[in-house]
This record gives C-alpha cells, sequence and structure tokens, in this order.
C-alpha cells in the first residue's frame, strides 16, 4: 500500500533549488555572525541593564529554510513511487535515527558547555541529512544496477 501522505514529486525540486542558498545563509550565519539589516526588529522584548532589546532574524529565516528545503527533499514522491522505494524510503529513516541516537552520545562525551550547545544546534538537522545522504545513495546504487542489467 503505498503511503498517501508524501509531497507531490515537483516539492523535491523546489527543495533542492531552496537547499543550497539556505544551508550556505545558515553555515555564515553561525560561523561568521552574519545578519541582513532589514531582518533586524527593534524593541521586541524588555531590555535588561547590560542588554540591547533588538533582534534580528537571519538565524531564524537560515534554520527554517534549510529545515524546510530538506523537508521538501526528504517526503516528496520519486517520479515512480512503489513499495519498494517505500521499504528504502523507512529503512534509511530508520539509519538516519540510529544514526542521531550515536551522534548524540559521542556528542554527550566529547562536548561541554557552550560547545556542546553548538554540536546540539548543528545535531538538529543530522536527521534529514542522514536520511537524504542514505536514501539517496540507495537510489543511485539501485539505479545503477538496474541499468547494468537491462
Amino acid at each position: 500500500m503505498l503511503s498517501k501522505i508524501l509531497l507531490p514529486h515537483y516539492w523535491q525540486r523546489i527543495g533542492w533549488i531552496l537547499f543550497l542558498p539556505s544551508a550556505a545563509l545558515a553555515f555564515y550565519a553561525m560561523s561568521a555572525e552574519f545578519e541582513f539589516s532589514w531582518l533586524q526588529i527593534d524593541g521586541v522584548r524588555e531590555t535588561g541593564l547590560f542588554e540591547s532589546a533588538d533582534e534580528n532574524l537571519t538565524n531564524e529565516v537560515a534554520i527554517i529554510s534549510l529545515f524546510l528545503s530538506l523537508f521538501f527533499i526528504a517526503f516528496s514522491k520519486e517520479k515512480l513511487e512503489d513499495e519498494y522505494i517505500q521499504k528504502i524510503r523507512l529503512d534509511s529513516i530508520l539509519f538516519a535515527c540510529y544514526g542521531y541516537f550515536l551522534l548524540n552520545v559521542i556528542g554527550a562525551l566529547l562536548f561541554y558547555g557552550v560547545d556542546y550547545l553548538s554540536f546540539m544546534m548543528f545535531n538538529m538537522f543530522s536527521i534529514p541529512v542522514l536520511f537524504v545522504l542514505r536514501f539517496r545513495w540507495v537510489m543511485f546504487r539501485q539505479r545503477n544496477s538496474l541499468s547494468l542489467t537491462l
């Protein structure tokens, strides 16, 4: 029985188009503290004694666009969706969950304090990234093996 809750196939293309600029923005915003000036919002919250009330939404835009792009890539149908592809999809989700838990254990042992928070920030993307990498790799191998036999 085929799943009806997957997005149509054209969302995959939209996801790939959105992925590269959002990944670059997320990396640049987190590593170089880049901020768009037009995303500056003044007076969002109450100020503390040494705090500014200004907020910039560049990080939020980068994270949300990166999550959306990965969601579109991961959960859109293939051109020909069948039960075998759904089995590969389920196996890839399980693989991604195993990888996520393993990375969490390794991160808990290796990182402390602010480094642990940074690790967790990057680790929140590990499930969709591991899923897409494994699913695309298996689909690539299957496509190559089928073309060799024909």
